[in-house]
């Protein structure tokens, strides 16, 4: 433990040296010192030696030819983490007191979508603590010449940093127990060095502070059980073929099945509860693995999106087949095979941390694509290892048969037959007024959405004993060694026991929770995606509330959005350039995004917080549903604040498809509607040729840049104009004839120069929109001539869904 919290702070002298740049030492010195006075005389878990061990590791990590085993895997971390700096071009060096840090977006590109010279001058964060505001919004660069000498807001973070410290109560279990400690110097370096560059003189300031730390404190881990001859092959070459580590990558399967296969009344609050489910099941699984390698909070480089990776030593390897079968032994035992998690590890070398940044390719990349391939193959070999492992839970038989079923699920009573033995019971209770009932495992998931809906804190306790009788959400989560629990400040207060963790949701403060006089400790913070439709009286709207205050025709938008060529942008998009920190960085700010900032776009777009359910946001995914106007407007927010988040990268696209149905639609085949109106966005190609960044509108596939824009702004006036009496309704109809007219006219003679003389008599009878078109023109006012002739331009292909949108929208007024 004393070399992982050594490595995780081994550098922090750097944030120190810029808030006082004047002052010339050595930025070991610096943070050495301000370990000793203001850190380590906390720490109760450690010994005096202890104490003087940590400061003396980070006072002497850059010494040359040190002997110690801890220091040595010490300075080779670090060596390997600094593999992947960049170097700049040309003689000049930078000025680590001004240089912001550069997003790690700047660096993704994809052959046929190459950026638009963003690398020659790049956009900066701004110096400040993480919030999910403007902060994570990259700015233009200032020029040389109007920055100051040095950047005023260095000393200011600094100084928050150290107070943020200093909030902490004695009896916090961050000075009590070495994984709270971590887990805390983990969070606040996020909160703080998220924008503080690692290196800057000779080095793009492209890799934060906190990421190059936590790389560092894993490796330092994997390195100490090395061989003193593998040490000292690496201390000749950092980068020579010596196994230095192992990947490993978890994977839940079985999200699509487990989220999309519901029905009933009242499913969205059971898909909202199953959705926050899978990522607390994820974080779960992780931490679960995590403790049965042995290794500290650090060595988790994240979890998100139903995936997480982790870092361990070589032997770690031997250990996980144990592990792998732990997990499908109990997913199995309490979800029947609803939901599995998959488990896979490769090797990294000292070679695969080099980067060359004018290459394509980049060893750490492969790597990492080679994981993703093993976890795919495992994926598909699942049934089959399910099968030989434990035969009866997979054959069966299962049930009873007979009619009673849970009416969301389709799960019979008390299955799977497992829970018996487990001492679990699974029961039915009937639905007041309805036919059939719902199970345990899905009300729990109702009563889950609740409460993620008004969560502020997730509090967290290592499980005492397996669960015992009613199945519900936590359970499979207590069989991991996990409880958790999601509430307020008065269920912290009422819960808390000594050695919890506490985690704030979706705010970066670890400030103490107050109240009864009593001052509990927060040891992290956490993204949850939880915007939800609230009545009056505190209860989580129903489709027909949010379909019945939509704008115009009572209908309630299902909307599905992701990251375009994602699985390329991570084997490709980085290029030579890939290294631990800037894909595990790019991982974690595609899923801040969703994650957390959507939750923002979800308020943006709906203020008074009763017209949008956010049922699902993954890594780099979402569902949502709600009033259809708003769900048109949260796609379009979405669209724009990612590009804007991501520096207007053209790699970095997103695409979407929205669907409208009627209150009693279903809501999966609403979800089975939007995602096939998504699939086609993913289909099309621009006439620059590049592929996907759409929007499936109502099954017409729009481009996002010139399409959409154009069927908004008159969507608007149109709008405006019949509210104002300036055109009236029988003018939409005659618009939605000329619509018809021409669809039919395309459906019938899509080559026209290929056409008999018959064919092109018939043409003519077919081509009656447009002369439609000339005489509305003249017999309308002067306000519509302009669509008119915009149409007549070539805009006519997009009239049919205009006009339904105008119609949908005036319908009632």
């Amino acid at each position: 433990m004393l070399l992982t919290l050594a490595a995780l702070w081994h550098d922090v002298g750097k944030f120190s040296q810029r808030a006082r740049w004047g002052e010339r030492r050595r930025h070991e010195e610096w943070g050495a010192e301000w370990l000793e006075k203001r850190l380590l005389p906390r720490l109760g878990f450690l010994t005096e030696e202890g104490r003087r061990r940590v400061a003396t590791l980070i006072r002497r990590h850059h010494e040359h030819r040190p002997y110690e085993r801890d220091l040595r895997a010490l300075q080779l971390a670090d060596r390997l983490s600094s593999g992947e700096r960049m170097e700049r071009e040309g003689e000049e060096t930078g000025d680590p007191a001004r240089d912001r840090l550069i997003p790690v977006f700047v660096r993704v590109r994809l052959p046929e979508r190459l950026p638009v010279s963003l690398e020659a001058n790049p956009p900066t964060y701004r110096v400040a603590p993480f919030r999910l505001d403007d902060v994570v919004f990259p700015e233009p660069p200032v020029p040389s010449l109007e920055r100051p000498s040095a950047e005023p807001g260095y000393p200011g973070l600094w100084q928050e940093f150290e107070a943020a410290w200093q909030a902490f109560p004695a009896d916090a279990p961050t000075f009590a127990e070495p994984e709270a400690f971590v887990m805390t110097s983990l969070s606040l370096l996020r909160a703080y060095a998220w924008c503080v560059p690692s290196a800057a003189y000779r080095s793009e300031p492209d890799v934060s502070l906190a990421d190059h730390l936590q790389v560092t404190a894993a490796l330092a881990l994997c390195l100490w059980p090395l061989s003193d001859e593998a040490l000292s092959r690496l201390e000749e070459d950092p980068f020579a073929s010596v196994e230095v580590a192992c990947l490993v990558g978890g994977d839940v399967t079985g999200i699509q099945r487990f989220l999309y296969t519901i029905s009933s009344r009242g499913a969205a609050k059971s898909l909202r509860g199953r959705s926050a489910y899978l990522g607390l099941l994820c974080d779960a699984a992780a931490e679960f693995v995590r403790r049965s390698l042995e290794l500290p909070p650090c060595n988790l480089l994240y979890s998100t999106g139903g995936h997480f990776y982790l870092l361990a030593p070589l032997v770690s390897s031997d250990r996980l087949a144990k592990v792998r079968e732990e997990l499908l032994e109990t997913l199995l035992a309490y979800l029947g095979g609803d939901v599995a998690l998959v488990l896979e590890a490769v090797s990294l070398c000292g070679a695969d941390f080099r980067i060359a940044p004018k290459e394509r390719e980049s060893p750490l990349a492969a790597r990492w694509a080679e994981l993703a391939t093993r976890l795919r193959e495992r994926k598909d070999a699942l049934l089959r290892e399910q099968a030989v492992a434990f035969p009866e839970k997979v054959f069966g038989p299962f049930g009873a048969g007979g009619t009673e079923f849970c009416v969301v699920c389709h799960a019979e009573r008390n299955e799977p037959e497992e829970l018996h033995r487990l001492r679990l019971r699974r029961p039915l209770e009937p639905e007041p007024g309805e036919e059939g009932g719902k199970c345990s495992l899905c009300r729990s998931f109702e009563d889950l959405a609740r409460d993620i809906a008004r969560a502020e804190y997730l509090l967290l306790r290592p499980a005492a004993r397996p669960p015992e009788g009613t199945l519900a959400w936590h359970s499979v989560l207590q069989a991991l060694s996990a409880e958790m629990w999601l509430g307020d400040r008065k269920l912290v207060l009422e819960r808390y026991r000594p050695g919890d963790w506490v985690l704030r949701l979706n705010e970066a403060d670890l400030r103490p929770v107050r109240g009864n006089g009593r001052a509990v400790p927060v040891v992290g913070f956490r993204f949850l995606p939880c915007f939800s439709p609230f009545e009056n009286e505190g209860a989580i709207r129903d489709m027909e509330k949010l379909a019945g205050d939509s704008v115009g025709v009572d209908c309630y938008g299902a909307l599905r959005m992701d990251v375009d060529n994602l699985g390329r942008v991570f084997a490709e998009g980085l290029g030579g350039a890939a290294s631990l920190s800037r894909m595990m960085t790019l991982s974690r700010m595609l899923a801040l995004f969703f994650e957390g900032y959507l939750n923002v776009l979800c308020r943006k777009a709906d203020p008074a917080g009763r017209h949008l359910y956010l049922l699902y946001a993954g890594g780099d995914d979402l569902f949502a549903v709600g009033s259809w106007d708003r769900i048109l407007k949260l796609a379009a927010l979405v669209r724009e604040e990612f590009r804007r988040y991501t520096c207007w990268n053209p790699s970095l696209t997103v695409s979407a498809g929205a669907s409208l149905h009627h209150p009693k639609y279903p809501l999966y085949q609403a979800a089975a509607d939007a995602k096939a109106f998504l699939e086609a966005a993913k289909k099309s190609r621009h006439p620059d040729g590049h592929e996907k960044d759409a929007f499936g509108f109502w099954g017409r596939t729009v481009d996002w840049d010139r399409t959409y824009p154009w069927l908004e702004a008159w969507h608007r006036r149109l709008w405006e104009w019949l509210a104002e009496g300036r055109i009236r309704r029988a003018f939409l109809f005659k618009l939605g004839e000329i619509a018809e007219l021409h669809r039919a006219r395309e459906r019938k003679f899509s080559q026209p120069f290929c056409l008999s003389g018959v064919e092109l008599h018939c043409l003519a009878q077919h081509d009656r929109w447009l002369w439609k078109l000339y005489y509305y023109a003249a017999k309308e006012e002067p306000a519509v001539d302009e669509l008119l002739q915009e149409l007549q331009a070539g805009r006519i292909d997009c009239l049919q869904l205009l006009v339904r949108w105008v119609e949908l929208s005036a319908r009632g007024a």
